[in-house]
């Protein structure tokens, strides 16, 4: 392949990403979609090595969850985040120990796969993708309630799924030691809880001193890598260290306001990520987001599909819709019949799998686990399933609320 043709084709995938978001401006229909079957048809055009597309998964993959949970962070308001955090939490724990459960029990029974294998095939299924419940929410009318416990539950089960991922996979590589498990959960726990706000702490003190200085936005990417880094050095989740990071970056004056008031007085405490970081962060997360679902196209290799995998993979999303509309139906937000009834049609509907089913649907293989060809390919047909279910339900979840937001925000 010549160096012009990958150049067209970069622009190509960038054409396509503003297209599609065009299109969902006019037709409200999602442009993953359309992504992902450039990814498949690119894949059949280049004839690309699947070892190679694999092989490069787990790295690509974790950095653009790396940039979109750090936009998720920065997007999120602090005061709705302490008025909806127990639906939030509630939302995560219910949705994630059903999808779990149910998902393991049709790993073990049905595609009787081993324990390990079921737990990792269920823990890479139960998490929903912040990489596109965090920008799509943004654009589909629903209230900021809704939004923000969408938000946070995608975010964080990302990270939970992360979590019992490397879990699982620590114990397998180190022999079931107990002892280790028990540790490994505690630092991932701990770990990105002190890491992610200390940074933000610090990290916004400075850039308060150094706001007129060019080149700012490159070094708070820099130092979310660090914050990356250095939670994945001690077991933890870098993922959550990095969504915490952004969101007390983002929110840093408010909160110090709350349990600093003497503070809050001083100019350097009014704001500490200017407009160009948000502008430039929010051009990357495009970015990133448009390769990835062109990647995850790449890695779905339909000539594998047979009637049994479909059967298995209906199977199982039949049982995931189960398991999210059971526990949406304790959650209620809203103040009349119809507002609730809204909101549950939102949060039923929002539960798209993506980037980090994929994912984690690949890292056992850098762990020396041999899972089955059909493990990768339930995951992403999963994935289409899910995605395909929001290209066809947006106007449902939009029926009967306000009008759409405008595109620009006026000052």
């Amino acid at each position: 392949m010549t160096v012009s043709t990958v150049f067209f084709l970069i622009a190509a995938i960038i054409g396509l990403g503003f297209l599609g978001a065009w299109l969902f401006r006019i037709t409200r229909v999602p442009e993953v979609m359309l992504l992902i079957g450039a990814g498949i048809a690119l894949r059949e055009f280049l004839k690309v090595d699947t070892d190679l597309i694999f092989s490069i998964a787990p790295y690509f993959g974790v950095f653009a969850l790396v940039v979109i949970m750090f936009e998720g962070g920065l997007h999120l308001d602090f005061q709705l985040l302490l008025k909806q955090w127990r639906n939030s939490l509630g939302m995560l724990a219910l949705v994630f120990a059903l999808s779990f459960a149910a998902t393991m029990a049709l790993g073990i029974y049905l595609l009787a796969y081993p324990w390990l294998h079921a737990a990792l095939l269920a823990s890479a299924l139960a998490c929903t993708s912040a990489a596109i419940v965090v920008p799509m929410v943004r654009q589909v009318r629903m209230n900021r309630a809704t939004k923000t416990v969408l938000e946070l539950e995608s975010s964080l089960s990302d990270a939970v799924a992360v979590l019992i991922t490397v879990t699982l996979l620590n114990v397998f590589a180190k022999g079931n030691e107990g002892g280790n498990a028990a540790l490994l959960v505690l630092a991932s726990l701990t770990g990105a809880l002190w890491i992610g706000p200390l940074a933000a702490f610090v990290w916004g003190w400075i850039t308060s001193k150094l706001s007129d200085q060019p080149l700012i936005y490159l070094a708070t990417f820099a130092a979310m890598l660090v914050v990356y880094a250095s939670c994945e050095a001690l077991h933890s989740s870098g993922v959550f260290g990095v969504f915490l990071f952004a969101l007390v970056l983002s929110n840093g004056p408010r909160i110090l306001r709350r349990v600093w008031p003497a503070q809050s007085p001083r100019e350097e405490l009014r704001e500490w990520m200017g407009e160009s970081v948000r502008g430039f962060h929010a051009e990357l997360t495009f970015l990133v987001r448009a390769f990835f679902f062109v990647f995850l196209g790449m890695l779905f290799d339909y000539h594998a599909l047979t009637l049994k995998i479909v059967l298995e993979a209906l199977s199982i999303y039949l049982a995931l819709i189960i398991a999210r509309w059971l526990a949406v139906s304790w959650i209620r937000i809203g103040d009349d019949k119809a507002e609730r009834a809204r909101t549950t049609r939102a949060l039923f509907l929002f539960g798209p799998r993506g980037l980090a089913s994929a994912v984690l649907a690949t890292i056992p293989l850098q762990y020396g686990v041999k899972i089955s060809a059909d493990f990768i390919t339930i995951t992403i047909c999963i994935v289409f399933l899910s995605n395909l279910a929001i290209t066809l339900g947006v106007r449902w979840v939009e029926k009967g609320s306000l009008p759409a937001p405008p595109l620009v925000k006026s000052e």
